[in-house]
């Protein structure tokens, strides 16, 4: 092997060592320094399921047959266009990788997929808070309130809205 393949690998394998170490350096840290972040409490907690969501919606929120088609047809765009901009997200953190593992890196290079990253980001956040205010469209006044619950329930139980798995995939439910 060339030395210049080996200081490359070995670069991206320090690199890839403190990530990691600070990702379980953050975690240890907030679990024994719990942030005093003020969350939306519920009344009850509200499970949601991995599987099925469709029919969690429905039943949870007591939706028509009409409303259950529309949320359907809502969440099914709404996971094509958050999985676009996810993928989009994981190209520019592979092109980050690619960059930092080379011999002379270009920040400059590396500051623009940063703010490409930022900005794919924040689109994301767009597309989750439009779907939400055209799923609350459809709804009632009580049926607006257990959204919000869900959908809180949802949004506090990580930093990112849970994604569906393959299976949930199926809009035919």
């Amino acid at each position: 092997m060339k030395l210049y393949n080996k200081n490359t690998l070995i670069w991206i394998i320090v690199i890839l060592l403190v990530a990691n170490l600070t990702t379980i350096g953050s975690i240890i840290y907030h679990a024994y320094f719990p942030q005093n972040i003020s969350q939306i409490t519920q009344e009850k907690q509200i499970e949601i399921p991995n599987s099925h969501l469709g029919r969690f919606f429905r039943d949870e929120l007591n939706l028509t047959k009409e409303q259950h088609q529309q949320f359907r047809k809502l969440r099914q765009q709404f996971h094509v266009d958050a999985n676009a901009k996810t993928a989009k997200m994981q190209v520019k953190r592979n092109e980050i990788m690619l960059e930092l593992g080379k011999e002379k890196s270009d920040t400059i290079y590396l500051n623009r997929l940063a703010k490409d990253i930022g900005n794919l980001h924040k689109e994301l956040k767009h597309l989750t808070f439009d779907y939400y205010l055209d799923m609350k469209s459809i709804c009632n006044e009580e049926q607006k309130g257990k959204l919000f619950q869900v959908f809180s329930a949802m949004t506090n139980n990580g930093s990112e809205m849970q994604m569906p798995s393959n299976e949930q995939n199926n809009f035919n439910k």
